[in-house]
This record gives structure tokens, C-alpha cells and sequence, in this order.
């Protein structure tokens, strides 16, 4: 019987949660929510379920050893480390890991930045969809909206199979407009980014529909040491793009299947406010904060007094090293900021 892999990927840069997430340390190994890191609770996700085996995690060079650091946190045994000399987005990343798996394995791709608030729930999910992996078909997680999202694709649902869909199509992400339709008919679910295939079907799918990044993700591979994989310089000339775009926009075997987990993809501060425990007027605070006339914002100090009046809708965060001030819904003006510190 197959083994049920994960595959945290976990090269992300996490720039729009800046000053928070920096490349030193990125979001999915800071304590955004309180609790212990997005980065443990994704490895901990399927952790104990039957036929699930130790995972494989995706990171950048610069990161290892906090991945290591981490899974020793969390108690879970760690497969196989494949090191990134550069992220080049999901598609090659999960390549990458269905090379180093074995075929009749079935990979359950797992980014390592999304909040899972019913784990239970989906593990079940998981196990269901294992039989789709199991036949050929490619899974991924539509999540149920549960709000009006802009920030998310979409999937349109197509012919029922049992607990799940034939995928119709993907859709980019809307308009405010659109989004408000889409959520309202019954017939879309957020694109969770997840996905569930055997490490013998994504190998197949790759070379019928993205041969040439199949290719070169095959070149950069490396043989093992110490349980990690450093992959050669190769993988800087694969081209960047994600799962959805090089497989799951093309293939005839896509399966979506609905759930329903308290999922959110922790990728912005509106995501992060949207997710955390407001007080009566709307506002997400932490820290020594103080707050007059302030309505539905994001006000977090952690090194100093952070005072904020007679705004609303705003991000204020305070570190050691920088401070953010920049209205709550201006995700892109966050990474612009990031990366012109980053660049000067």
C-alpha cells in the first residue's frame, strides 16, 4: 500500500508581512498568531495519521538550519530537506520532491504559511483523497468562502464525482465585484494552493504539459547527504512559475475537492488581521500599544510604546529594527517597502 508523503514547501519570502517576515525570518517561522510558528503546524498537520510518512520539506539555503531547528521543536522526524540555491515558485519545488519520493508514493503538497484551524478535518480530507491520488487524478483543496476575497483565486466547480469535483476551470483573482458573485454562487471555492498526487502521476503530468522544467529540475538533483539534498545550480535556469500554471490550468485530470477547515493563507497583513481577535471597535493589537479614536487596525509594538490616533483601516507595527505605517488594505505597497530596504 502506498505511503502518504508530506511535502512542506517552505521557500517563501513572506515580503508583504514585512517588518514581521524578513529574510532572516521569514513568516512561516515567526510566531504571527501568538502560538508556536505556521511552519511547525503545517509539519504537525498530518503528523500521526496512518500511512503517513515522515515529510519532505522545500526550503532556501539561507534557511536550513532553522528548518532543522524547528522540526526538532516540534517533535516530527524530517524525510529529506531538498535546499533551493533560489526558489523558483511550486512547480519546481514540488518536482523536485516527487523526484526524491518513491513513484507509488502519494505527495501531499503543503505550502508552510496557511492557519488550518480544524486539522482533524482536513487530515480526514486528506485520507479521502488519496483514493483520487491513488487512480491518477490530480486533487487540490477548494476551500469553502467564507467571505467576500479578493485576495484568493477561485475554482470553479464542474462534474460531481463522490465527495469531490471535476475541475472546470481556475480564475485568477477577482475584482470586488466578481468576488461578491463568486461567493454567492454555490458553484466556486477559494484555490487553496494544496494538492494531492502520487510522485509517479505529477511526474507524468509534468512531461506531457512543462517537459522543459521537468528537465531542469531533474539536472539539479543531488544525491542525499546527512539527509539533505542541495540542488545544483541547474535549478537557477528552471523557470519560475507555480503548480496551478504549469499542470493544474492544463491537465484533464484535475479534482477539486471542497472543505471546509478554517483555512487562510496568512500572506498579508489584512490576512492576519482578518484571522485575529479584535477588540469592540475592530482593532488587532499586541504589545505596549496605546490607542485613542482607532477603528479596525493592525497596531503591534515590540520593542517600544506604540501610540496611534484617530485613525482607522491602518497597519502600524513597530521592531527593533524598522517600523510599518501603511494602510491595512495595501498588501503590494508593503513588499514594494520590503523590497526597496531590502535593495538600499
Amino acid at each position: 500500500m502506498a505511503l502518504i508523503r508530506p511535502v512542506i514547501l517552505s521557500g517563501g519570502a513572506g515580503t508583504r508581512l514585512w517588518p514581521l517576515s524578513t529574510p532572516e525570518l521569514p513568516k512561516q517561522f515567526a510566531s504571527l498568531t501568538g502560538g508556536e510558528s505556521l511552519f511547525v503546524q503545517a509539519l504537525r498537520r498530518l503528523a500521526g495519521q496512518p500511512r503517513v510518512s515522515p515529510p519532505i520539506v522545500v526550503t532556501g539555503s539561507a534557511h536550513t538550519k532553522l528548518v532543522e531547528a524547528f522540526a526538532a521543536e516540534s517533535g516530527v522526524d524530517i524525510h529529506l530537506i531538498l535546499v533551493e540555491p533560489e526558489g523558483r515558485n511550486t512547480a519546481p519545488a514540488s518536482l523536485a520532491a516527487a523526484l526524491s519520493s518513491d513513484p507509488d508514493d502519494v505527495l501531499v503538497i503543503l505550502p508552510s504559511d496557511h492557519l488550518i484551524r480544524a486539522p482533524g478535518v482536513f487530515a480526514d480530507a486528506v485520507i479521502h483523497s488519496v483514493e483520487y491520488a491513488a487512480e491518477g487524478s490530480v486533487v487540490t483543496f477548494g476551500v469553502v468562502p467564507s467571505r467576500v476575497e479578493t485576495g484568493y483565486g477561485y475554482i470553479e466547480l464542474g462534474e460531481p464525482l463522490p465527495g469531490a469535483y471535476r475541475v472546470r476551470r481556475f480564475k485568477e483573482k477577482p475584482d470586488q465585484e466578481e468576488a461578491e458573485r463568486l461567493t454567492s454562487d454555490g458553484n466556486h471555492v477559494w484555490n487553496s494552493g494544496m494538492f494531492v498526487v502520487s510522485a509517479a502521476g505529477l511526474l507524468m503530468e509534468a512531461r506531457r504539459h512543462c517537459p522543459v522544467i521537468l528537465a531542469g529540475v531533474t539536472a539539479a538533483m543531488r544525491a542525499p547527504v546527512d539527509g539533505i539534498v542541495e540542488l545544483g545550480a541547474e535549478f537557477l535556469d528552471v523557470e519560475r512559475i507555480s503548480l496551478d500554471q504549469a499542470i493544474m490550468e492544463k491537465t484533464e485530470e484535475a479534482v477539486v475537492m471542497p472543505i471546509d477547515v478554517g483555512w487562510d493563507d496568512v500572506g498579508s497583513f489584512e490576512a492576519l488581521w482578518s484571522i485575529s481577535e479584535k477588540d469592540d471597535r475592530g482593532n488587532v493589537t499586541s504589545g505596549d500599544t496605546v490607542l485613542i479614536d482607532v477603528e479596525d487596525s493592525f497596531v503591534k509594538a515590540t520593542s517600544r510604546t506604540v501610540a496611534v490616533a484617530g485613525m482607522s483601516d491602518v497597519v502600524v507595527v513597530e521592531t527593533p529594527d524598522a517600523v510599518l505605517v501603511v494602510p491595512r488594505n495595501q498588501s503590494q505597497m508593503v513588499r514594494d517597502l520590503a523590497q526597496r530596504v531590502e535593495s538600499d
